[in-house]
């Protein structure tokens, strides 16, 4: 679970990896979307102007807490994930806060493939929310239709999604 908590911040901080958990979500990371695909989503995240990738970090994190909360039941370990996440971010204290306190009262999901701006990190939310849907143990319906929902809006296609859990399935069972 530490390793794909990892990937947002790993992602949100421009690559940089700083410890064994990062490290190891990047590892994660480019199984489930390839080196190659990582690598245009970091050549893509530093050519972002740095309010385009708040707006990104925000997008991202604000879709992993409605994934978290999909089963109206917010399991003390989705909240961890979602706060160690948030704390790698890099966002300003403010900004912190803020997505702290959304943790318990998600956010709207207004224009959200916009707001993400990329198909890799897309991709990476929806594995990254596979990942929380299962922290708990247990992936609800609610998550599981949340889930086809959340791909939908991402433009994830159905085959894809399933890729990508069968991925990380075997990912991080491995």
């Amino acid at each position: 679970m530490r390793a794909v908590a990892s990937w947002i911040g790993t992602l949100a901080s421009g690559g940089l990896i700083t410890n064994e958990h990062q490290e190891a979500g990047l590892s994660v990371a480019a199984y489930v979307v390839g080196e190659s695909r990582l690598g245009d989503l970091r050549e893509w995240t530093v050519a972002l102007e740095p309010e385009a990738v708040v707006a990104a970090q925000r997008a991202a994190i604000e879709t992993l807490i409605w994934m978290a909360n999909a089963d109206r039941k917010l399991d003390p370990e989705e909240a961890h994930m979602l706060k160690e996440i948030i704390m790698r971010s890099r966002l300003d204290a403010d900004a912190q806060d803020e997505m702290v306190t959304a943790v318990h009262n998600p956010p709207e999901l207004d224009q959200l493939a916009v707001r993400i701006g990329h198909p890799v990190l897309a991709e990476l939310l929806v594995a990254l929310s596979w990942e929380l849907a299962d922290a708990d143990g247990d992936i609800s319906r609610s998550e599981e239709t949340f889930m086809n929902d959340l791909a939908d809006k991402l433009g994830v296609a159905g085959a894809r999604v399933t890729e990508i859990r069968d991925a990380v399935v075997a990912r991080v069972a491995g």
